[in-house]
């Protein structure tokens, strides 16, 4: 029986993603979220108050194919600049150890937790 390893599981569904800080002229947050969310690669955008005005989240399987769709958003013409910032991939067992470390933190903080009465 052959059995698939871990690694080559999650190679096959790994992909790369980015959030991309986007600034843009005013009046212009709405049009360029409108614009934005059509790009190919662009799995969300949204308009925000305040700065930046859209924030989008990039996808790919490697850096290079998440570069196509941030150079269509610097293309367009009412947006001044873009910050790229790349998702740290966390495996779900560190997230899981780490809220049960922190669970035990905050037990030892604030002493035994109280029955229910």
């Amino acid at each position: 029986m052959e059995r698939a390893t871990p690694t080559s599981e999650v190679a096959q569904i790994m992909t790369v993603q980015a959030y991309v800080f986007v600034t843009t002229k005013n009046p212009g947050p709405r049009a360029a979220c409108r614009a934005i969310r059509k790009i190919p690669g662009v799995v969300r955008a949204d308009a925000l108050f305040g700065g930046p005005a859209v924030i989008a989240i990039v996808e790919g399987g490697d850096l290079a194919e998440m570069d196509a769709p941030i150079d269509a958003m610097v293309q367009l013409p009412m947006v001044v600049d873009t910050e790229t910032h790349v998702v740290r991939d966390v495996e779900q067992e560190d997230v899981v150890r780490n809220r049960v470390l922190g669970a035990r933190r905050d037990r030892s903080v604030h002493g035994r937790r109280s029955r229910s009465r």
